[in-house]
């Protein structure tokens, strides 16, 4: 094996039968082939996209597809691909996981990488420690064994930190909208609004569905000075710095469970919300009157208060609340919350850990370049 051979592996999923779940896996394969493209002209060398269906790749060069075999586990996945096509340093992508994250950015990952790897470091380089969409990461060899243990990839730059005593960092530039990850139908919504959203991306999003999440109500609350945001799930602090900077807003907070899903709280079915106790004692409907009291726009993770409530859908489900489609929601806890999201008084933005996360620095940056008109 070279001990220079230096490769991205990228992973995408099975995209599932709704119109929505269909929608993220065309947004996912966009966003993929222009990580591929960015990869490439920067000379990583193999680039190998893993997954269950790769038919789409037929039009793309500069890339190995590795299709899934078998019962899927991602530590162990990642780890066969690593051994299979004897990479001694990787740069590991999910496929929505850099829609906005510049060429410059990814040449400056590799080049770290080179240098840490010229000394025999053990080094990673993450968009987020806690909760990871990307690693790149030296001596991928020593590596496999924390890999194999790893259930997702939002863990996987902690136990690469915790477990097998690499130093990861995160890059100090890094463009905060660059940790955006694309996972949800309010991430798509985001990024299309979003100046640098590529053109091929942005194609892909061309669905009238989109249209249901109201983005470009949240942002004209948001770019009115003296306006009143609330911000409910798992808020990154940076995120809402970010926000606090670009507008001229009253920023309400109320941060909880993060790193639920890494910490495999959410499995175990830990996951405790104030805000979802409020729920439960006033019933939805109160609350989002209550809420309209005291903000003028809500920005909410609602996977928190449906993990805290135990009801926990499938994806088709929790897709079809942030596009407030209530017809398509079984369950009567989520239809319940979703139509009195739908009804409130102010504009109610749903979604994952993203909206609050890499989400709310790409609302920032879009309130900021649209204020700088």
């Amino acid at each position: 094996m070279s001990q220079e051979r230096t490769g991205a592996v990228i992973m995408i999923g099975h995209a599932g039968p709704t119109a929505a779940e269909q929608l993220l896996g065309r947004a996912l394969q966009a966003a993929a082939a222009d990580l591929i493209a960015a990869l490439a002209e920067v000379g990583v060398c193999p680039i190998v996209v893993a997954g269950p269906e790769l038919g789409w790749l037929s039009a793309q060069a500069n890339c190995l597809p590795d299709r899934d075999v078998g019962p899927f586990h991602f530590g162990q996945r990642l780890a066969g691909v690593i051994e299979r096509f004897e990479l001694a340093h990787v740069l590991y992508f999910g496929a929505g996981s850099a829609p906005l994250l510049a060429q410059e950015m990814i040449a400056q990952v590799g080049e770290t990488l080179r240098g840490a790897r010229a000394h025999d470091e053990r080094l990673a380089l993450t968009n987020n420690l806690h909760s990871s969409d990307w690693v790149a990461f030296t001596q991928a060899q020593e590596a496999l064994p924390v890999l194999r243990r790893a259930n997702r990839d939002n863990s996987l730059a902690w136990m690469l930190q915790e477990d097998g005593g690499w130093t990861v960092s995160t890059p100090a530039n890094l463009p905060p909208a660059a940790r955006l990850d694309l996972d949800t139908p309010a991430d798509l919504a985001i990024v299309r609004a979003h100046p640098a959203c590529s053109p091929r991306l942005h194609a892909a999003l061309e669905d009238p569905l989109l249209a249901r999440i109201p983005v470009e109500a949240v942002l004209a609350v948001l770019a009115r000075d003296g306006s009143r945001a609330a911000l409910i799930g798992r808020v990154a602090p940076q995120a809402w710095e970010a926000l606090s900077r670009a507008t001229q807003c009253w920023i309400r907070v109320c941060s909880e469970e993060r790193g639920m899903a890494a910490s495999e709280r959410l499995a175990r079915g830990e996951a405790r919300s104030l805000v979802e106790r409020m729920i439960a004692r006033w019933g939805p409907g109160d609350f989002f009157e209550e809420l309209a009291q005291m903000a003028d726009v809500a920005i909410i993770d609602s996977r928190v208060l449906m993990a805290a409530a135990g009801r926990y859908p499938g994806t088709d489900e929790r897709f079809a609340s942030d596009l407030y489609l209530l017809d398509a929601i079984h369950d009567l806890w989520l239809r319940e919350f979703t139509a009195a999201a739908q009804a409130a008084p102010l504009p109610v933005l749903l979604g994952g850990h993203g909206v609050v996360a890499g989400g709310l620095h790409a609302l920032a940056e879009i309130v900021a370049e649209r204020r700088a008109r």
